[in-house]
């Protein structure tokens, strides 16, 4: 990792359903980076657009690589992706997010700095409208430059919600320890994979680039999959709770973080089975669950004002 000629190669997938409004943009983001040791996959996930999606993949030719596969959600996608991938690195590309052109040489550089291949690289991201343009919208900033242990980044996450996907660099050999995204989540597959990343082991190095261009849109921003999020957060917490016990300790309660987490999002089912299962192993106190259950009637009026944030602050409308 000291080696100044370290060049991994590294694989950007993006997945794609029906994406021909934005995809175009963000597959030249992807080809034109800085760095030169990349391969550009696109996963057409069973579009139903009368071959449109497939066409604009298609007139890129040789310089990106085209699977197409029928609709099971991104997570399927972007494990067909990870089976194709040559590179030693992952970076995930929503098709309609963007990349600065420096989003890949900045997290290498990174990487090469704190010298450690036992780690996830993360950027900075700003947010843009469907048209492109700069919203008045701060991602909230919970790092500063610097490298994390497993720890520290994986409580920061369960207490403050889950990393932006794109903005991450992921070694392969995490998904070979770790498996792949979750087809069976659908909102969810990423905070699970991160919370499994970190809980094997893998460290957290961060830079302040705001190098990836998140797009806010009204087809994404939507309150008709509630019922699924909470689904996907029981399940999560099925597959979590014995690691995320056996994690914890006195100065790190990641089962309490946990149980935060859901108490705001207001997964109260959740909530109880930590309470539960924290109360069995010592992990969970009266205070512990008296803060969870008012955190928890925080979590039932949060919706509300979200939407009106995007209303009046971002003017994005959220069905």
């Amino acid at each position: 990792m000291t080696d100044s000629f370290w060049l991994p190669k590294v694989s950007i997938i993006i997945p794609v359903y029906n994406g021909v409004n934005y995809m175009k943009e963000a597959i030249n983001s992807a080809l034109n980076q800085t760095y030169s040791n990349i391969e550009v996959i696109v996963v057409n996930d069973g579009s139903t657009d009368n071959g449109e999606t497939g066409s604009v993949a298609l007139s890129y030719g040789d310089k990106i690589k085209y699977l197409e596969k029928s609709n099971g959600g991104v997570s399927s996608a972007l494990n067909l992706g990870i089976k194709h991938m040559t590179g030693e690195y992952f970076s995930w590309l929503s098709h309609d997010d963007v990349y600065t052109p420096y989003k890949i040489e900045n997290q290498i550089n990174s990487l090469k700095e704190y010298g450690s291949k036992n780690a996830i690289a993360m950027c900075s991201h700003f947010f843009i409208d469907d048209r492109g343009e700069k919203l008045n919208k701060t991602p909230n900033m919970v790092f500063k430059n610097g490298c994390y242990e497993w720890g520290t980044a994986l409580k920061t996450m369960l207490i403050k919600g889950t990393f932006n996907g794109c903005a991450l660099l992921i070694p392969k050999d995490a998904f070979d320890r770790c498996g792949e995204f979750h087809e069976g989540l659908r909102y969810s597959q990423d905070s699970l994979m991160w919370d499994k990343i970190f809980l094997a082991g893998y460290s957290l190095v961060y830079n302040d680039n705001k190098d990836v261009m998140n797009r806010i849109h009204n087809r994404q921003l939507t309150q008709t999959g509630k019922t699924i999020f909470k689904s996907d957060s029981w399940e999560i917490s099925k597959i979590l709770m014995k690691d995320l016990i056996e994690a914890s300790d006195s100065k790190s309660n990641f089962v309490f973080y946990f149980a935060e987490r859901n108490a705001l999002n207001g997964n109260m089912n959740v909530v109880k089975s930590c309470i539960s299962e924290g109360k069995k192993h010592g992990l969970i106190c009266w205070r512990h669950e008296l803060f969870l259950l008012i955190q928890s009637l925080y979590g039932e009026i949060r919706p509300i004002l979200r939407k009106l944030y995007y209303k009046y602050l971002i003017r994005v409308k959220i069905g």
